[in-house]
């Protein structure tokens, strides 16, 4: 997106920064990660679970070995409904109890990669205009959302990861968003 000066229209007395399809598609994990995909940005592997007895095919799908991470597909709520699965069993079981709640509930698997850190960067149009690196929470967890208790501190991107935060806001059709990577090896040279 270009810089650009007009007012998005109100909609029901709210004003709107980004378009509502970038909400609509930022509202659903699965969406954002088809949209990030066909831009060509690197994701987690990740595959649909669509029914409470789906668990097996699904795991079998995504072609990663167990801890995998169960996700709610839905919101933006941070790092709520988000769960390290480490067996079949316990795949099984939780995608039960879940659709046992509410059939609909869109529930996700991912392939689970194991950081120390990731980054939020905030896109504003063509521009980075904030960075936060985010430490994984001290003990147990394995998530880094500022909210439920992790460090942040400032960083410097590397080129490569401000083109692909751009892109990646960009692809969501975004004006204003924040875009979560996990850094490469080679932060330099290899994508996030």
């Amino acid at each position: 997106h270009h810089w650009r000066v007009h007012f998005r229209k109100q909609r029901h007395g709210y004003f709107l920064l980004n378009p509502y399809s970038c909400y609509d598609i930022c509202n659903s994990k699965y969406l954002t990660d088809v949209y990030l995909r066909q831009a060509g940005l690197r994701t987690p592997k990740t595959v649909r679970i669509t029914h409470s007895e789906d668990s097996e095919r699904a795991f079998k799908e995504l072609k990663s070995d167990f801890p995998i991470i169960l996700k709610l597909s839905l919101g933006t709520q941070t790092g709520i409904g988000v769960v390290k699965i480490d067996n079949m069993r316990t795949l099984h079981s939780t995608v039960q109890m879940i659709l046992l709640l509410d059939k609909k509930l869109p529930l996700l698997i991912q392939e689970f990669i194991e950081i120390e850190y990731d980054i939020r960067v905030m896109v504003l149009h063509d521009e980075v205009i904030g960075v936060m690196k985010r430490s994984v929470i001290k003990g147990s967890d394995f998530r880094s959302n500022v909210s439920l208790g992790a460090e942040a501190e400032k960083m410097k991107l590397t080129e490569l990861e401000k083109e692909h935060s751009i892109r990646a806001s960009k692809a969501v059709g975004g004006i204003l968003t924040g875009v979560d990577l996990i850094p490469s090896k080679d932060r330099e040279k290899e994508s996030p």
